[in-house]
């Protein structure tokens, strides 16, 4: 099972957060400061962190700035704001994503799934920078390509039809050939498998269907 620290300075955020994530196989441990979640993470080892913002002892970016020294847990940031300084902090400070409040918990679970599998896949996926990496080497992409990437990670074990990726990538009304998607696809596998990427192992062709990202 994952293990997860929830670090928030309100009891009752604590006790939500662990009320959204539990169902889904996780463990978790909850600390109500930065300074308890410093000191356990050079203790313990966990599989991923939510990190409130807004803190008495010491605010979650500084808290994560610190952790990074330290190591690479996967660091969801919990925001009550939805700017986009918030976004560029994010990255500064080598966090890997954040949610802003209010939570919803399928967006909270969806993200920390992301979060998990890009962990232990190797593969960072980068929305904001529109960048994709495997073992820290750039895999070039195609807007598409990217795109389609995205669509993937974000719903992991998700059969997604030929239609169903065309709409999301250029709409319901866009006139273009369901077998496109399979080009764009075959692109995309071959881009990553030549950096190492065990690419059969995450895409799988569900025959007659479509498609869909496995961990």
């Amino acid at each position: 099972m994952p293990h997860v620290l929830i670090v928030d300075d309100e009891p009752r955020m604590l006790e939500l957060l662990k009320l959204y994530i539990q169902p889904y196989g996780y463990t978790c441990q909850l600390v109500d400061s930065a300074q308890q979640a410093l000191e356990l993470c050079c203790q313990n080892v966990f599989d991923l962190i939510l990190m409130d913002v807004m803190m008495p002892d010491m605010d979650g970016w500084t808290c994560c700035r610190l952790i990074r020294k330290h190591t690479n847990i996967p660091i969801l940031m919990v925001t009550a704001r939805n700017q986009r300084e918030d976004i560029i902090r994010t990255r500064e400070v080598g966090a890997n994503d954040y949610i802003s409040k209010p939570i919803q918990e399928g967006e909270l679970i969806g993200r920390m799934e992301v979060l998990l599998q890009q962990r232990h896949a190797g593969l960072s996926y980068d929305r904001e920078g529109y960048r994709c990496c495997y073992l820290q080497q750039t895999i070039s992409l195609t807007k598409t390509e990217f795109e389609l990437l995205g669509v993937f990670l974000d719903s992991p074990r998700r059969v997604w039809t030929r239609n169903q990726l065309t709409t999301m990538l250029w709409g319901a009304e866009a006139s273009v050939d369901e077998r496109t998607i399979d080009s764009h696809i075959r692109h995309l596998r071959e881009k990553l498998r030549v950096c190492g990427f065990p690419i059969e192992q995450h895409l799988e062709t569900v025959r007659g269907i479509g498609y869909r990202w496995i961990h």
